[in-house]
């Protein structure tokens, strides 16, 4: 197993202030990537996001844990932060995480899931981290203006 890799202080406002991530799960039927967009949660370190044990990706990540996470810069989209490497699931029977997350982009307190949910917290183990400068940073400034 890759030592864990961190994110470059030039690229942590990316995940700071971003809301959406795209994850890339490899599915278990076929071994075809699978991508969607998640909300996500940032502690400085360690990006983690919440799912459903109903849905494919759950399943995707029991089968393989390899995982990719991609975020945009949201005012600056020629700048983002990929992290590539393996996802840990744990158990969230109240939804902590799904409910912190809420707040965070919402402003307030929300819940869409069913009385019978059943909740995880995907931790994504990072062994690679590219941070990329797209046109060689030529368009950096775009955010800036």
């Amino acid at each position: 197993m890759a030592a864990a890799k961190t994110v470059p202080d030039s690229h942590k406002g990316i995940l700071e202030t971003g809301i959406f991530a795209f994850v890339s799960t490899l599915r278990a039927t076929d071994q075809l990537i699978s991508t969607n967009p998640v909300s996500f949660d940032w502690d400085g370190e360690t990006l983690r996001f919440s799912t459903l044990k109903s849905r494919v990706k759950y399943r995707n990540l029991q089968a393989d844990p390899r995982i990719t996470v991609c975020v945009l810069d949201p005012v600056n989209p020629t700048r983002y932060v990929e992290i590539r490497g393996r996802a840990e699931l744990a158990d969230d029977p109240g939804g902590s995480l799904n409910q912190k997350i809420y707040r965070r982009t919402m402003g307030r307190d929300f819940d869409l899931d069913e009385p019978d949910a059943e909740r995880v917290i995907v931790t994504v183990i990072a062994e690679q981290v590219s941070t990329p400068r797209l046109y060689g940073g030529r368009l950096d400034h775009i955010g800036s203006q």
